[in-house]
């Protein structure tokens, strides 16, 4: 047997999936190389990002980096910084909600698959091959926003806890706790059945209107039973393994120590492929100004600074923090190694930004946006103008994204092509 190449996809089926909550492991042909799934993360900032220490002046590769890209200087080759994109949007902090999506939820009926976000998007591709279709993360345990939405426009729920999140992802259950799940779980598809049964009752005779809202009343519960079928599948498979364990109390952290924590999760989730999307909040900034020294104002008040100085200077150092975690996700990732010798980096679309620019102006063009890794050619500062009143989709930068996933799709929600010019290296 030892002479005998080893096809991973073989493999997989004929242990029925058993194993695909193990870390990836290497094909022993190099004729049969295994190649590692993509993934797609989203760091999303609430506040925005002061323009002027995020957009470069000069356009290209030669671009000098403005003092929120300083900390990604180490990746100069590996992120592409982008100008000029945005989703057409105003509304200032309630259109930031709307940064993975494009469009408002007053707006989601107009579009066949409502205000669906990108990541949620990529969730739908993936379905059951992992244990999570998609993880959604709040770093602010107190917030009420979110940045993924479903196709029939409902909010995700976050998740805001360090401790919960752990335990999703590697607490191995016993015999009596899965029983006592896969009860909790049934439960839930008998109510689920009840429901539909009963709105199938009302169904007869309703107008357009009510008749709308009725199927997507009927596409919540679908969805909800996918879910329940997704972790049915997988209550038996057993967790991966893992060294790493959250310090004492993990959830009473300030944001300055919950932050990397959040992050070495996130890859630990994508290395174990538990998951393969996960979208990453930024609400607020907790107690105690989340810890960052030198930040004594609220992170609100700060981000209407009014061009005062030492507003700018206090506000400057909440966002460097977040520039320069988003740097620590990114070593972390390129220091996992795939099994084809490519990283971890290699293969996950890693992007920040924020749905408002100037917060202090409640201003939602010209979005700050970075994407690193992923397989793209990167390298520059891209910059796009606007036509007449509009700019360029950032849903056609989604629309490359998604394709570069996997999906074979021409549109995304608002995107009118594939953003121009952004080619894969591959």
């Amino acid at each position: 047997m030892s002479n005998v190449p080893l096809n991973r996809r073989r493999f997989l089926q004929g242990l029925g999936g058993s194993c695909l909550a193990l870390p990836l492991l290497e094909a022993n042909s190099p004729q049969d190389k295994f190649l590692p799934p993509k993934r797609i993360t989203a760091t999303g900032i609430f506040y925005g990002l002061h323009p002027q220490h995020f957009h470069p002046e000069q356009i290209g590769a030669n671009f000098h980096a403005p003092v929120l890209l300083q900390p990604l200087e180490p990746f100069r080759k590996e992120y592409t910084v982008f100008s000029g994109l945005d989703h057409n949007l105003s509304g200032g902090h309630n259109a930031t909600k709307y940064f993975l999506s494009g469009i408002p939820v007053t707006e989601a009926r107009g579009y066949s698959e409502g205000n669906i976000s990108i990541d949620q998007k990529a969730a739908q591709f993936v379905g059951g091959k992992t244990r999570f279709s998609s993880l959604v993360l709040d770093a602010h345990s107190g917030s009420e926003h979110t940045l993924s939405w479903t196709r029939n426009a409902n909010a995700v729920q976050s998740i805001r806890s360090l401790e919960q999140l752990y335990k999703m992802l590697f607490r191995r259950d016993n015999a009596s706790t899965r029983k006592d799940v896969d009860r909790a779980l049934t439960d839930k598809q008998s109510i689920l059945d009840l429901a539909r049964d009963q709105a199938q009752s009302f169904k007869k005779g309703l107008g357009k209107t009510d008749s709308e809202k009725l199927e997507q009343y009927f596409t919540s519960v679908r969805d909800l039973e996918k879910r329940i079928e997704q972790s049915k599948l997988w209550l038996d498979k057993d967790k991966p393994f893992t060294k790493f364990s959250l310090p004492s109390s993990a959830d009473a952290l300030t944001l300055k120590d919950r932050t990397p924590l959040f992050y070495d999760l996130m890859v630990l989730a994508l290395q174990t492929d538990s998951t393969r999307v996960i979208t990453f909040s930024f609400t607020e900034l907790g107690k105690q100004s989340g810890g960052l020294k030198g930040v004594n104002r609220g992170y609100h008040t700060l981000s209407h600074h009014g061009q005062v100085k030492d507003a700018i200077d206090e506000l400057t150092i909440i966002e460097k923090f977040h520039a320069a975690q988003f740097a620590r996700f990114l070593t972390k990732l390129k220091a996992v190694k795939e099994p084809n010798g490519q990283t971890l980096l290699d293969n996950t679309m890693a992007l920040f930004g924020s749905g408002m620019s100037n917060a202090n102006s409640h201003s939602n063009r010209d979005l700050p946006v970075v994407l690193a890794g992923g397989g793209f050619q990167h390298g520059e500062h891209k910059h796009y103008a606007r036509n007449g009143r509009h700019s360029t989709p950032l849903c056609n930068l989604y629309l490359s994204m998604l394709q570069n996933f996997g999906l074979e799709i021409d549109r995304f929600n608002t995107s009118s092509r594939t953003l121009t010019g952004f080619e894969t290296s591959g």
